[in-house]
């Protein structure tokens, strides 16, 4: 047999569905949220660095001259050299079916082709064969799959490729690799494939030869200092061996050129876990206390009849563990599916392999405890003070609320409203008279609402970044060569094309930076612009800008300044541009323009600096119009113009494409946050629904009093619908404070994690757009309550405990 109590604890959850189903879903949603949220982070970490240490990332790269093998082998026996590889890179364009079978230069595509020193046995930065074959034969060639998000690549599809030199080849797509380490297409706007060394050969690169080097560090190798020294002995070796090194890439130690977003992604990840979880805990107890609330009469008779307060406690304990069990039930599977679906798109997005979508085991465990352990702790204050309740007042409860309303300073004042129609004073006095269950309600509603708000100010945010990155660079196309062009012939030529009003001319080189303690920054970009350039409008940080006439002045842009604090207005520094060591001055620090870390400095005087004889590598264009259609037409039109002149574009590009890729890249952040958004209003629209109908289950014997005194259906609508658009005003007040706050503290943490300068700005028309939702949300959570409450019967209503 069965003991009373545990009876009374299997009738409660069987005989109100509607209320178990409340409570289960209130737990279930925490569980669903850690479980897609901090399920999803722990599978992307742990696939992420798996996939990353398998790679052997590299820790230096080095473009070159053509070297052959015997140089790799010596560089291999260098000293903290784990592992060393080479490859050949072409910079050509591509275009599929009709359009590669056309001499027009419409539908073009650049194309970054690789031939790797031993296809069957890569080194250093790995890659993966996912479909088809490889490695590639002659003639043939393998797409990184990131290509597969930038177009629709087909195995068996043909494309002709065409070098600098304008030589053609028809080359068949016969797979698809990964590559970790390879910039994503949709973020670089170039496709890249791995052909053979023949097929390389063919287009123009040197036969057996290669011209980038690409060395992983051993263990010993912990920081950029260190790396940066291993780099430099390394370039000397090859220097010294007859190799002109034209520049070098050395990252952090063990850090991915993603890596910064990535870890964006994971931080919100963490705080939206953190916060699904405090949010299940907010609605756990106001159910809870609900539940003791209502049932206070029942436990006066248990008390009554002998019950000790321990028994009491067990039992609803035990009922709120039932709930628990049926909740991880309910939210582990549901997570798990809706996991893998999110984890499938971060992957998708951030070109990364999953090879396992098990969660971790303590993410499991954190989910079982969530569903399990937190609704109990929740529960444990208010089943205590229910249990500890005296017979007496417990007998003494009627059925209608006996919570004290009138004497708090709140009530005064809801006191001194006149002239409200009645449904109305009724539902704001409701809304008031259990300022603890309130209180519960408005947390969750509030943190939820100032979340969403938050979350629709960084959306703003992310948008005025894109915006002043566009509005830094005032062109609207660009041609790059894949040779030094002489600057005349190509702005004369590009001059004369329909649609353009202005061009200019710009080069481009690396640079090296030597430290005052010796060791030396090689990934800086050079950029040599008129100083009176009007095709950019730079924001100047600090100092000033180029100025006619400057020769060994410079200006570098925050991403630099970040790196290298030594590198400051007035400071002298030692730069080497393509193997010329000289001493400039630092002028000015502007603000960054997504593209890492740049140094601006007089044209005419890199010009001398590279001995380039009047030659460029990058022709900039305006337009009549900034119509995105027309760019891209003039885009065409100057590719065609200029290869018929015989001049060697590797690719165009135009500002609205600039602009897509860089919203693509916020694009992945704002994905993030609006799930983030999503789960947390879910999150906090089954707190208001949870409270209404546990309040409408508590004014029960009040509803019918009311329709015995004859009020209508409307009437009982109209009390509890404006109860939850009172709570839904309340709690979006709330959210709007905390917003701003919480807006501006997101920033900063993004900034940091991304490392980059963010333009904040606070959405006043979000605020008004989840004022308008909260509104609709709050009609809709108190429909279904206020439904039941109008179809309750006098009898029932009035018999009803």
């Amino acid at each position: 047999m069965i003991a009373p109590r545990w009876r009374k604890v299997v009738r409660d959850l069987t005989g109100h569905t509607f209320r178990t189903l409340l409570v289960v879903l209130s737990i279930a949603v925490g569980i669903f949220a850690v479980g897609v949220v901090m399920g999803g982070r722990g599978v992307l970490l742990r696939e992420f660095d798996e996939s990353y240490v398998a790679s052997v990332a590299p820790g230096a790269t080095f473009y070159t001259s053509p070297f052959d093998a015997h140089v790799v082998d010596a560089i291999g026996r260098r000293p903290h050299v784990l592992a060393v590889d080479a490859r050949v890179d072409l910079d050509v364009r591509y275009a599929y079916g009709a359009r590669a079978d056309s001499e027009s230069s419409a539908g073009w595509e650049s194309l970054s082709l690789t031939a790797l020193r031993d296809p069957l046995d890569v080194r250093v930065q790995r890659l993966t064969p996912e479909q088809g074959r490889w490695p590639p034969a002659e003639g043939q060639v393998v797409f990184e799959r990131s290509a597969l998000e930038f177009g629709d690549p087909r195995i068996g599809d043909r494309i002709t490729v065409e070098s600098g030199d304008g030589t053609r080849r028809v080359l068949a797509v016969v797979g698809f690799a990964h590559d970790i380490n390879a910039v994503p297409a949709r973020f670089s706007g170039r496709v890249t494939g791995f052909v053979s060394s023949r097929t390389a050969h063919e287009l123009g690169a040197h036969a057996r030869s290669f011209t980038q080097l690409k060395v992983a560090f051993d263990d010993e190798v912990r920081s950029r200092a260190q790396a940066s020294a291993v780099a430099g002995a390394l370039r000397e070796e090859l220097q010294s061996r007859g190799v002109r090194v034209v520049g070098v890439h050395v990252p952090a130690p063990g850090t991915h050129f993603l890596g910064d977003i990535f870890k964006a992604v994971s931080l919100l990840l963490l705080a939206l876990g953190v916060l699904s979880l405090a949010l299940s805990g907010f609605l756990v107890v106001n159910t809870v206390s609900a539940i003791m609330s209502q049932q206070i009469s029942q436990v006066g008779i248990m008390k009554a009849i002998g019950g000790r307060s321990s028994q009491v406690m067990r039992m609803f304990l035990a009922m709120v563990f039932a709930y628990g069990v049926l909740a991880v039930a309910l939210g582990v599977p549901l997570g798990l599916i809706a996991g893998r679906g999110f984890i499938e798109y971060a992957a998708r997005v951030l070109n990364f392999r999953i090879g396992s979508f098990t969660p971790p085991a303590w993410v499991i465990a954190l989910e079982i405890a969530v569903g399990l352990l937190v609704p109990l702790l929740a529960a444990w204050v208010p089943v205590r003070a229910g249990a500890r309740i005296s017979v007496v007042r417990a007998l003494n409860a009627t059925g209608i609320s006996a919570t004290t309303f009138g004497n708090g300073l709140i009530d005064r004042f809801l006191g001194l409203l006149r002239g409200l129609p009645r449904p109305v004073a009724l539902s704001l006095r409701n809304t008031f008279l259990r300022k603890g269950r309130l209180l519960l309600t408005l947390t969750t509603l509030a943190l939820a609402s100032a979340v969403v708000m938050a979350v629709l100010s960084e959306r703003a945010t992310m948008l005025e970044t894109v915006n002043a990155v566009d509005e830094w660079w005032n062109y609207d196309v660009e041609v790059s060569f894949s040779r030094p062009e002489l600057a005349v012939p190509v702005a004369r030529l590009a001059s004369g094309v329909e649609g353009v009003r202005a061009v200019e001319t710009w080069i481009e080189a690396g640079a090296v930076y030597t430290r005052p303690d010796g060791t030396e920054n090689e990934s800086l970009y050079v950029t040599g612009l008129p100083a009176g350039t009007e095709f950019v409008t730079p924001r100047v940080v600090r100092g000033r800008w180029l100025e006619p006439g400057d020769r060994d002045a410079v200006v570098i842009n925050t991403d630099v300044f970040k790196d290298e604090p030594g590198m400051d207005v007035g400071q002298r520094v030692d730069l080497e541009i393509s193997g010329v060591r000289d001493r400039y001055t630092v002028v000015g620090v502007v603000s960054g323009q997504l593209m890492g870390p740049v140094i601006f400095v007089d044209r005419d005087h890199l010009d001398g600096v590279l001995g380039s004889r009047g030659t460029v590598s990058r022709l900039l264009a305006k337009t009549t119009s900034r119509s995105a259609s027309l760019q891209e037409q003039v885009a065409v039109r100057l590719e065609g113009a200029l290869d018929d002149g015989g001049h060697a574009v590797r690719g165009t590009d135009t500002q609205s494409g600039m602009r897509d890729r860089v919203s693509s890249q916020f694009g992945i952040l704002v994905v993030f946050l609006v799930i983030m958004a999503a789960l947390l209003a879910a999150v906090g629209v089954i707190g208001l629904t949870g409270t209404m109908s546990i309040n409408v289950l508590e004014s029960t014997r009040e509803i019918g009093v009311m329709r015995a005194l004859g009020a209508s259906h409307r009437s009982i609508y109209q009390i509890f619908i404006t109860e939850g658009v009172v709570v839904a005003l309340i709690a979006w007040g709330l959210g709007a404070l905390a917003s701003y706050p919480m807006a501006y503290g997101l920033t900063i943490l993004l900034e940091r994690a991304m490392n980059l300068p963010l333009s904040f700005t606070y959405s006043w028309s979000g605020m008004g757009i989840w004022l308008a939702s909260v509104l609709a949300i709050a009609v809709l959570a108190s429909i279904l309550p206020a439904y039941r409450a109008s179809q309750v019967s006098v009898r029932d209503a009035i018999s009803y405990e």
